[in-house]
């Protein structure tokens, strides 16, 4: 008998492209890395001393990852009944989309934003509403319209404060006019929130359909070790018991390597004050070269225009000098003649802005040759 066993696949799920992360990963060979938003500096002495010692690999973790969310719980001023955790803030969501989504719901989204929204929650067969952000360089948040798309099927909006790939924040007031105009939940995504000094934990505790979502990966410098976490309001806690993973997914080590990060927090916030320095150099760099338009950002990342109609020349010559950074050619996004970089050291900073400027007079002699 002849099966196609594509009968069997779930009847919303399609064979599209999920989310793409950045390219480095496609090279063994020694490269500088400013495409993924990781920290550049090493794990905090604490928590390294909990990698050099860790021997309990043969025992599982605590089932519901108590000491980590008790740890997270007392970082952000929350009980650790409300703390969520996950391998990784995509894990966090996928709990997110497992007590929220069935096939038809709506989830609305503002786009350019991180994609992997889109991706997920289609995953679980939710329909994606997105409302568009404004043009460069203020990528206005459209709060009327953002309402609007709101409807009897929405089950989640989600807002990305300071936003991916953009690197702004949205204004206060918008973000409350959003919170306070729908009775559906509202997950802020504030992964980036340590680089900003803006956070939303306060709309947590007087709201009660705000979620707010985290993540080690940046500010801790955990992105290997996969441990995200959200603040979920209290009617939510006995449903997230059911639909979280065993663990939370989350490995004996990721969570006493994040348990010991958290106790080292005037490493972690001495080296995000080195990140946002960085931040701030290499946007003035950045402003410096012919024709480039680099945006504010408050987060560890930067996003800037090239003079050209398609940036993907730029990115590619930056590669062959084993300089990764991001190119977002979603449709519809109008980024096409934009790069974003993450803030890496100083010496890999350097390496950059030198390549760009290489790479950039490199193109402008071809052109003047041609033409």
């Amino acid at each position: 008998m002849t099966t196609d066993l594509t009968d069997y696949v779930r009847s919303y799920l399609t064979p599209a492209a999920g989310y793409t992360p950045g390219a480095s990963r496609l090279t063994d060979r020694p490269v500088i890395r400013l495409d993924w938003n990781e920290s550049p500096w090493p794990l905090s002495p604490t928590a390294e001393e909990v990698l050099m010692n860790f021997r309990r690999g043969n025992r599982y973790p605590d089932y519901s990852q108590a000491p980590l969310r008790k740890a997270l719980g007392e970082y952000v001023g929350f009980d650790p009944s409300r703390i969520v955790a996950g391998a990784g803030l995509d894990d966090v969501f996928m709990t997110l989309a497992m007590l929220l989504i069935e096939p038809g719901d709506e989830v609305v989204i503002a786009e350019p934003t991180f994609g992997i929204y889109r991706s997920l929650f289609t995953l679980h067969g939710a329909v994606i509403r997105n409302v568009p952000l404004g043009p460069a360089p203020e990528f206005a948040l459209d709060v009327n319209g953002m309402l609007d798309a709101v409807s009897d099927k929405t089950k989640l909006v989600i807002l990305c404060n300071p936003n991916n790939p953009t690197g702004h924040l949205f204004p206060r007031e918008a973000i409350e006019q959003i919170v306070d105009g729908v009775s559906c939940p509202v997950a802020i995504d504030e992964a980036y929130a340590e680089f900003s000094g803006i956070d939303h934990l306060d709309l947590a505790e007087s709201r009660n359909n705000v979620i707010v979502l985290r993540t080690l990966s940046k500010f801790a410098g955990l992105a290997g070790f996969r441990v995200g976490y959200g603040i979920f309001p209290e009617v939510l806690v006995p449903y997230l018991q059911r639909v979280t993973p065993a663990f939370a997914n989350i490995t004996t080590l990721s969570a006493e390597i994040a348990i010991a990060s958290l106790h080292d927090l005037d490493y972690l916030k001495a080296n995000r004050d080195r990140i946002v320095t960085e931040r701030m150099r290499v946007i003035v760099a950045l402003d410096a070269l012919p024709d480039i338009q680099p945006f504010p950002s408050a987060t560890n990342f930067v996003l800037f225009r090239l003079p050209v109609a398609d940036s993907t020349s730029v990115l590619d010559a930056l590669a062959r000098h084993d300089i990764f950074i991001r190119r977002y050619g979603t449709p519809g996004w109008r980024l096409e003649d934009c790069l974003r970089v993450s803030i890496g050291t100083t010496a890999e900073n350097d390496a950059f802005l030198a390549a760009l400027s290489a790479v950039l007079q490199e193109q402008s002699a071809l052109e003047e040759v041609t033409t």
